[in-house]
């Protein structure tokens, strides 16, 4: 009789932990979709009600410390940093517990591996470097243990990916710290492991989608796929915030904006008090959007709340150069010299900050010519679709050659755009005639629209002997755009069968 109550308590017990858990897997599926949708109450509501059925489980506090990483990355405020800090602590202590009996629970080790991904990217963000290398091989080996008990399991592919990709932009300062971690970086291989994620994973699906959403954009340059996978996200996640502002990005990018401006105003409406940051860089994309369109008064008036609401310096310096513009067209030459001035003081690792300081010192050395004037002009016609000015410029009287070099690469893009390839080839072929010595990424920009060409016309060898030169040539400001463009291309070429 005993054994026969023991039997009967010993399958009521297992019935009672497999519904409990089989709940507590629904909360969370429940708060992790909350969450995607920036409904971070309700997120909260059910995360707290998993906590309570379930306190030793680690997946509850672990999402919490993301939804935390998501409020510190958006709004650069110390509490939700050590508030994320403090829950993936718990996190990771209810593991450890849970492995210490059960060492190959296989979605442990890969919860681990996000765990100190998240971490990777705390770190990187408040300037704890060598934190953030540690984190990272830490990371990278739980998803490497995660493949080798099962080759199958996607995500943990992806999670290396992203590592691969981000790694490349190490600056070579700290190419020791690779070397000493055993860490790798490649590009190409980061993106077909976040792509392989995004596709046949069963974890983190969405965030992987994403990260493969700025891949497209960042690697090959092909906005419109990335624009394709953002649609697709807000189908899902409509008041996703982050989506939105990514989407607004890549409509700058197609010369579509109208339609980034609606994406930045959804931004902006929703105004999470938690992404502080991102709703100031709406507003420094909303500048650039009435900027390229040369309404500089409304251009201004964002530039200069973006100045005022920032947290952190990125950006800064272009966001400067280009009020100075606006002062200039405005007729204000105070202000104007006054935010040339002002160019300086950005973010000086990133590209377009660095451009922006060396820019507004030229200017505030040299003067500002009625030519330079010009070229502020022909790049808005360019980047808004409305090219009559662009095209309509009487090159012949443009003696600067700097000025006159990068005129004739936007109309050569405005060429090919329109599929008259002989015309934007003659139109390159000026630019051979020119003094390059100021001019730094027009060669590498223009063998790279003779590749372009080259690729229409169906000469493939050609394209590819072009785009290496292209390559061999970029070492300039704008680097890493033209290497996207180049990396585009050559997929391009790639999928054109026996041309790899």
């Amino acid at each position: 009789m005993k054994k026969l109550f023991l039997i009967v308590y010993l399958t009521f017990s297992a019935l009672h932990f497999s519904q409990a858990q089989q709940e507590y897997n629904v909360l969370l599926k429940k708060a992790e979709r909350f969450s995607y949708n920036f409904e971070f109450d309700s997120c909260t509501t059910y995360l707290e009600q998993a906590i309570m059925l379930k306190p030793e489980r680690p997946e509850a506090y672990q999402l919490k410390s993301k939804i935390f990483l998501w409020y510190y990355l958006g709004s650069q405020e110390e509490s939700d940093y050590k508030k994320f800090v403090n829950y993936s602590d718990s996190a990771i202590i209810k593991i450890d517990k849970i492995l210490s009996s059960s060492p190959e629970n296989i979605d442990l080790i890969y919860l681990l591996g996000n765990i100190y991904k998240n971490r990777a990217m705390a770190y990187g963000t408040s300037g704890s470097t060598l934190d953030a290398f540690w984190a990272t091989k830490n990371a990278v080996s739980y998803f490497e243990d995660v493949i080798d008990l099962d080759s199958n399991y996607y995500s943990a592919y992806g999670g290396i990916g992203i590592f691969e990709y981000a790694l490349s932009y190490v600056p070579a300062l700290f190419n020791w710290a690779l070397v000493l971690s055993g860490l790798t970086a490649d590009q190409h291989n980061g993106f077909d492991l976040v792509k392989l994620a995004s596709e046949k994973g069963k974890q983190d699906i969405y965030e992987f989608k994403f990260h493969l959403s700025k891949l497209y954009d960042e690697h090959l340059a092909d906005y419109s796929t990335s624009l394709n996978i953002l649609k697709k996200l807000l189908n899902r996640f409509p008041k996703n915030s982050l989506f939105h502002y990514q989407a607004a990005v890549e409509y700058i990018k197609l010369h579509q904006l109208k339609l980034a401006e609606a994406e930045l105003n959804k931004v902006l409406d929703v105004s999470n008090p938690k992404f502080h940051q991102t709703n100031s860089f709406s507003k420094f994309l909303l500048g650039d959007v009435y900027f390229r369109q040369n309404n500089y008064k409304l251009a201004l008036e964002y530039y200069l709340e973006f100045l005022t609401t920032t947290k952190i310096i990125d950006y800064t310096g272009m966001a400067s150069l280009r009020a100075a513009y606006c002062y200039y067209f405005l007729g204000n030459e105070t202000e104007f010299r006054k935010y040339l001035l002002l160019a300086a003081n950005g973010n000086l690792d990133l590209e377009d900050d660095k451009f922006a300081k060396e820019t507004g010192l030229k200017f505030l050395g040299n003067g500002f010519s009625s030519e330079d004037e010009i070229l502020i002009l022909s790049e808005n016609s360019y980047l808004s679709d409305n090219t009559n000015f662009l095209m309509n410029i009487e090159t012949d009287s443009l003696n600067n050659h700097k000025v006159l070099s990068q005129i004739l690469i936007f109309q050569s893009n405005v060429l090919i755009g329109e599929g008259k390839l002989d015309s934007a080839e003659k139109t390159l072929e000026i630019i051979d005639s020119l003094d390059l010595a100021n001019s730094e990424w027009v060669e590498p920009y223009k063998y790279f629209n003779l590749a372009r060409i080259s690729f229409e016309k169906g000469n493939y060898s050609l394209a590819n002997q072009l785009l290496q030169t292209s390559e061999d040539n970029n070492d300039y400001l704008k680097k890493s755009e033209i290497q996207s463009l180049i990396n585009g291309l050559r997929n391009k070429l790639m999928l054109k069968k026996g041309h790899k």
